[in-house]
């Protein structure tokens, strides 16, 4: 993990407690979360459940839940400072426990290994007062697309790095 691991994590950091901007993709924008923590491999990320994020019992769905993970794990895998793009190639979620429609969630993703093609990562979700909601995690394959990180940081600090 060299200095574009660092340059990463200084970038998340800029958003720490703040909501998400124009240049963050369409989903993290619906998502709304709040960058609680970030460093090398490791992130955290408060979330309002919305009633659009909700299930018919007025609790947070599932779905919702999964796709909260893969975003955390996809983000914390930048940290990393690696070229390329990570993809999910899988994501496994048990559900434990629940948290109504108004209520803030915590998640936490890290990366547990990072080999040469493949990533395996972990997150979990907790209530505010702590109460595990739910438990995942996935593989990521390493692969040559452009993670758009690199153009993200350039365009925060006002500059263009040479190709």
């Amino acid at each position: 993990m060299g200095s574009h691991a660092n340059e990463v994590v200084a970038f998340f950091r800029q958003y720490i407690d703040r909501e998400p901007d124009s240049a963050a993709p369409p989903f993290t924008r619906w998502l709304d979360g709040r960058i609680k923590e970030c460093s090398v491999g490791q992130m955290a990320m408060e979330i309002l459940c919305r009633p659009e994020m909700g299930n018919p019992a007025g609790l947070l769905h599932g779905g919702v839940q999964a796709a909260i993970m893969d975003e955390l794990i996809g983000m914390t895998i930048l940290t990393l400072g690696e070229k390329g793009f990570a993809l999910s190639i899988d994501l496994h979620v048990n559900f434990l426990g629940k948290v109504e429609i108004g209520k803030k969630i915590m998640a936490r993703a890290k990366i547990v290994r990072s080999g040469k093609r493949i990533s395996h990562a972990t997150c979990e979700i907790t209530t505010s007062d702590n109460r595990l909601v739910s438990l995942g995690s996935a593989n990521l394959l390493k692969t040559t697309h452009s993670s758009g990180m690199e153009a993200a940081i350039d365009a925060r600090q006002g500059h263009t790095r040479g190709r």
